[in-house]
């Protein structure tokens, strides 16, 4: 499939080396290989003989479609032209691609900046009203401060958690629910009970709620114990996190209350704080291993012998520790996806950095 990404992608890839004159005729022909290109990509996608190979096909279309969307979006940007026809028609195409092959594509992938615009017009269009309508029913404060903290950082993009392509159907869904409940006009209810088991079934790990949460909960230890006794009446809905990289809510807040109530566990999770808890998975601990070897950020330059330190020091999000054969053991083929998220998190890192010495640009 990626293959029938080709034209498009000398159309788009050459851009910068076009004069004035030649773009308006680059930008027609780009057209035009949008138009051509679905069904191009679909008859390649036929020829697939297995499930696996068509999938990760797929993937692989999807990521190159994004890559030269961005490619164009900041093009068009940088040129300011007014002619949006070319980058309408590419949007199009990922919108069909995306809409046919939803099931297929990798949820952790970055979301398209039209998408990414479209999403935080809908919840500046709605968090007003919801927010107002919230505090009338008695919801604390500072939840809605958290949420709108929350919502302004996923569209910073030197921040984490990036917005990827499931907070697409994430923030609208999220924003819908608190809307409805926002609106919901019958008496006497327990809102603030209504509104936290929303914010679990939802999965709001966003660490800024849960230490509201967990502010709250010292003033009334017994009503919220008494909320999560039962964690499997939640219906938590799958695949959903503000954070996909973050424990669950409701995880959190039964870890914390357990561990509140528990002297010997409270006791053993500070003395857990001997191990450095990164908030990578496997994958991206390996590859990270992998690159401070090949830049010189340890002493040693044997993985095997940085894989044995960091097998005892460092933790995957999930907590757990990876042996030094699975630091060591890396299948670069199978790891496409991995190094992409890492080269986000460097490029954020390296954002960070200029932003911090800005006569690092001079």
């Amino acid at each position: 499939m990626i293959v029938s990404l080709f034209p498009l992608t000398q159309l788009i890839e050459t851009l910068d080396h076009i004069s004035e004159v030649e773009l308006p005729h680059r930008l027609v022909a780009i057209t035009s290989a949008c138009k051509d290109n679905f069904v191009e990509a679909l008859t390649a996608y036929r020829q697939y003989q297995d499930a696996v190979t068509a999938s990760q096909a797929v993937k692989l279309y999807h990521t190159q479609l994004l890559r030269l969307h961005q490619k164009l979006y900041n093009h068009c940007g940088s040129c300011n032209t007014t002619d949006p026809v070319a980058l309408c028609a590419l949007e199009e195409l990922l919108e069909r691609f995306e809409f046919l092959f939803k099931n297929d594509i990798d949820p952790k992938t970055m979301l398209a900046c039209h998408h990414q615009q479209k999403v935080k017009a809908y919840i500046a269009r709605h968090i007003d009203v919801v927010c107002i309508k919230l505090l009338e029913k008695q919801i604390p404060e500072v939840y809605l401060q958290e949420i709108r903290c929350a919502f302004e950082s996923l569209f910073e993009e030197t921040k984490l958690p990036y917005l990827q392509y499931y907070h697409q159907d994430y923030l609208i869904q999220l924003m819908d629910a608190l809307l409805q409940l926002a609106n919901d006009g019958r008496n006497h209810k327990n809102w603030h009970y209504r509104f936290l088991v929303l914010m679990i079934n939802f999965n709001f790990n966003h660490m800024g709620f849960f230490n509201r949460w967990k502010a709250l909960y010292a003033e009334a230890p017994s009503d919220m114990e008494s909320m999560l006794r039962f964690p499997k009446h939640f219906s938590c809905i799958q695949g959903f996190a503000y954070d996909g990289n973050r424990s669950s809510l409701l995880k959190l807040m039964c870890e914390y209350i357990h561990a509140e109530n528990n002297p010997t566990l409270k006791t053993a999770s500070e003395h857990s704080l001997q191990y450095i808890h990164s908030n990578l998975n496997g994958k991206e601990l390996k590859l990270w291993m992998h690159l401070a070897v090949k830049a010189g950020l340890t002493t040693s330059t044997e993985k095997k012998e940085v894989a044995l330190e960091f097998s005892k020091l460092i933790k995957t999000r999930e907590g757990t520790l990876l042996s030094p054969h699975s630091l060591t053991k890396m299948d670069k083929g199978a790891e496409y996806f991995t190094a992409v998220r890492v080269r986000k998190q460097l490029n954020a890192m390296l954002a960070e950095l200029h932003r911090q010495f800005p006569e690092l640009d001079r």
